[in-house]
């Protein structure tokens, strides 16, 4: 009797024990994922997107974040895409369009505990929670322009780029000028533009028409200039440089890439937004901080060794401050 009786009280103790067990597991608060999203005007696979997109996969596996994106989101629904993910508990979001920058403004202003990285813009009223981000590049282009000099046959160089008067890439294409003037004053420089931000086939024909007019050296601001790279029966008629990620893997007819690597940013802003110590203001890449790179195709390095050996110590020098390359917003002028 008496043992029954002990056993009964281990039963009871036991179902007590496991349903406060399952109280607290169940019930208790759970810590939330840190959600981020970013937003697109064109498509993902366009490279200024690839740059952060490619960061922030990144972020989600190492630092533990949710994130999310839409792409192909126009500037006439941008504003409703934003209070959408503030409406699903989304705590950072990157719009990364320049034509983006004045919905941020106000949409910034309306939702201050939500984190809002713009990327690329202008007159940004950074309030506690905003930051403003570009890619600028400049170093990295001003070494391709330097390589670009050392290794045409021709003195003429070519740029193939989007729309005029546009300050970030302007201060891209000011860097790339300026470091082929560093190495040979006398060279000429091409700008043609396509008069879209992402369109391969247009950029592709405006390639074609600088290679024909005797370019044999092109920065391939937007993407598509590979293709017009070669002939019919694949040989190398004009080299180029991939931009903004490495795309050193597209063609052997790439020498290299101006690399922006978005990551130590979006880390370091992530970060600061989750441990209360977010800095409002300009994000400015450089060589020194690693979000500006040129990244060399081994292809090319060996076949350019002077070239190499030549933007190898560019960069020292770039990093170590003894040579500047200046932000140039400005029209370029070959």
């Amino acid at each position: 009797m008496k043992t029954s009786y002990i056993i009964g009280l281990v039963v009871v103790a036991i179902i007590v024990i496991a349903g406060a067990y399952y109280y607290t597991t169940t019930l208790s608060p759970q810590p939330q994922q840190f959600k981020v999203a970013a937003i697109y005007i064109s498509p993902l696979e366009e490279p200024w997107n690839q740059a952060l997109h490619q960061s922030l996969l990144k972020a989600k596996n190492e630092l533990g974040i949710v994130y999310n994106y839409s792409e192909n989101v126009g500037d006439s629904t941008v504003a409703m895409v934003m209070t959408q993910y503030v409406s699903a508990g989304f705590k950072m979001i990157f719009p990364h369009s320049w034509s983006y920058h004045p919905v941020t403004n106000a949409t910034a202003a309306q939702y201050r505990s939500v984190f809002f990285a713009q990327g690329s813009g202008m007159n940004m009223n950074y309030g506690n929670n905003t930051v403003l981000y570009d890619y600028h590049i400049q170093e990295a282009a001003y070494v391709a322009g330097a390589i670009a000099a050392k290794i045409t046959n021709t003195s003429k160089i070519g740029i193939v780029t989007a729309f005029p008067g546009v300050g970030d890439v302007d201060n891209l294409l000011n860097g790339f000028i300026a470091g082929a003037k560093s190495v040979n004053p006398n060279v000429t420089i091409v700008i043609s533009y396509i008069y879209d931000w992402y369109a391969p086939s247009k950029a592709k024909e405006a390639a074609a028409g600088l290679i024909e007019s005797g370019v044999d050296v092109i920065y391939s601001e937007r993407y598509g200039v590979f293709e017009a790279c070669k002939d019919s029966n694949g040989k190398i008629i004009a080299y180029a440089f991939g931009n903004i990620v490495d795309q050193n893997n597209a063609s052997d007819a790439v020498i290299g890439s101006v690399v922006w690597d978005t990551y130590p940013m979006v880390k370091e802003l992530i970060q600061r937004a989750q441990n209360g110590t977010f800095i409002p203001g300009d994000y400015i890449a450089s060589m020194s901080k690693g979000t500006s790179k040129f990244v060399w195709n081994p292809v090319n390095a060996a076949k350019f060794p002077e070239a190499k050996a030549y933007s190898d110590t560019l960069v020292q020098k770039i990093i170590n401050g003894s040579v500047v390359v200046p932000l140039n917003f400005g029209p370029p002028s070959p």
